[in-house]
């Protein structure tokens, strides 16, 4: 499997998002954009379709900006990546008749990733964020 740029962005945002989810203070695009390496007008189209996708609301105004539309316990790592890039089933290789065979592997492996992805929380990733790597001596 493959995650592309744009998912991979998504889930910057949506953890910027996450790790300030207690303030309920909406967030800037321009903010996100800076704490997480994202080219800016690139996320305001992310973030379009995150909206699209119920995962974030925007607030209009001066004060206005982006937040999640759920809590972080209940979005997982699956929810943002099938908002962005698509079902993971939809991704599989080649469907010509030449690899019928190989179909039934390739939706367990399909099912498994999903299945994984279904399991890893957005808060849990949040939690994790402000903890260093450990080193092993």
């Amino acid at each position: 499997m493959r995650i592309s740029a744009r998912c991979e962005y998504a889930c910057r945002a949506m953890l910027e998002l996450a790790l300030r989810f207690q303030s309920g203070d909406p967030v800037n695009s321009t903010l996100i954009a800076e704490r997480r390496g994202i080219p800016e007008k690139y996320l305001v189209h992310i973030l379009l379709q995150l909206k699209r996708s119920g995962l974030v609301q925007s607030v209009r105004g001066a004060q206005g900006g982006y937040l999640l539309a759920q809590a972080p316990n209940t979005v997982t790592l699956y929810d943002i990546v099938t908002a962005i890039d698509g079902p993971i089933e939809d991704q599989l290789p080649l469907g010509d008749d030449a690899s019928a065979e190989l179909r039934p592997a390739w939706n367990r492996v399909a099912q498994g990733l999903k299945s994984s992805m279904q399991k890893i929380l957005l808060n849990e990733i949040a939690e994790n964020a402000d903890k260093p790597d450990m080193y092993y001596i």
